[in-house]
């Protein structure tokens, strides 16, 4: 049972490195080498957000100088950026807006809650024990804040903004389906339908995963479960295999955009002359035989001098 055990922790290793190189390789490539107007930053960000979610299984207490509880209430408020670059690679690339996006305000509940992981643990390791006016006075405006449980809040605040985000996004997708429908431009229709799909299933991906990830990990944690390397590392297989998936399709749906393009841009062939089209070769050369047979026939009449008369 041991050697079992042992073997399934070094699967799970191995699956945390093999998925987070993967994902930040991709996400490199996306960012400096995919040449695209396609809001392609915030897909490498994305991408970045999953390979950290991923290499995040490699840390244990073994091999972490701060005690690992500690390391993840840092690294927790990182994924709260991971919803809103979904909602806006989505919304931007519907809206075909590459215009510089600079810090907006989808990032400032990521800011705040790292700052308050900060506090917590200044708070808990006692950095300041030896500030008692700065205690007493941060105690005061503390009120009823139990720092101590910033851990168990800290997953449930991410759930919340999660859901939000999966809400907004359908919203999204249900406008920009009603405004497809009013559009009658079949060409660009049809680019518009296929970048519809895509960012359709790479939403769809992200919200079974999260769905996955929720009864199998988050429900569990706060129901007083212990959670097995199972329980940890199917998620992160379904995730990885979720990925290769969309990238398949993503190159599949890529091909097919270029192909439309290129036969939109393509000049289109000149209309020949209805006669062509009409008559075939030989029914117009019988023709221009009758026409000079009958020139001839009125040159002899003309050059035939008239009969005397009685």
């Amino acid at each position: 049972m041991n050697e079992f055990n042992t073997f399934f922790a070094q699967a799970y290793w191995w699956l945390s490195l093999f998925g987070g190189l993967h994902c930040l390789a991709l996400a490199i490539y996306i960012r400096y080498f995919y040449h695209s107007n396609n809001n392609q930053k915030l897909l490498a960000g994305f991408l970045s957000l999953i390979g950290l979610y991923f290499l995040t299984g490699m840390l244990n207490r073994d091999n972490t100088p701060i005690p690992i509880h500690v390391l993840f209430n840092l690294i927790t408020p990182i994924y709260f950026l991971l919803m809103p670059l979904l909602y806006l690679y989505c919304k931007r690339s519907l809206e075909q807006n590459t215009s510089p996006i600079g810090f907006s305000r989808h990032y400032w509940p990521a800011l705040l809650t790292l700052c308050l992981a900060m506090i917590d643990i200044a708070v808990r390791l006692n950095l300041h024990k030896n500030a008692i006016w700065f205690q007493a006075e941060f105690f005061k405006y503390r009120q009823d804040i139990d720092f101590s449980h910033w851990s168990l809040a800290l997953p449930l605040l991410l759930f919340i903004q999660t859901a939000t985000y999966f809400v907004a996004l359908w919203r999204l997708f249900q406008r920009h389906k009603l405004r497809q429908q009013q559009n009658n431009d079949a060409p660009q229709q049809t680019l518009k339908l296929i970048r519809f799909r895509w960012l359709f299933g790479l939403t769809l991906a992200m919200l079974f995963n999260w769905l996955l990830r929720v009864f199998v990990v988050v429900l569990p944690f706060y129901l007083g479960d212990s959670l097995s390397t199972l329980s940890h590392a199917l998620p992160r297989l379904i995730l990885l295999l979720s990925f290769y998936l969309l990238a398949a399709y993503g190159l599949k749906q890529i091909t097919r955009t270029a192909y439309l393009r290129g036969h939109m841009s393509a000049p289109q062939p000149k209309a020949e002359p209805q006669s062509s089209e009409i008559l075939t070769p030989e029914e117009f050369e019988f023709l221009q035989q009758l026409q000079q047979e009958s020139t001839d026939n009125k040159e002899k009449s003309t050059d035939t001098p008239p009969k005397p008369q009685n």
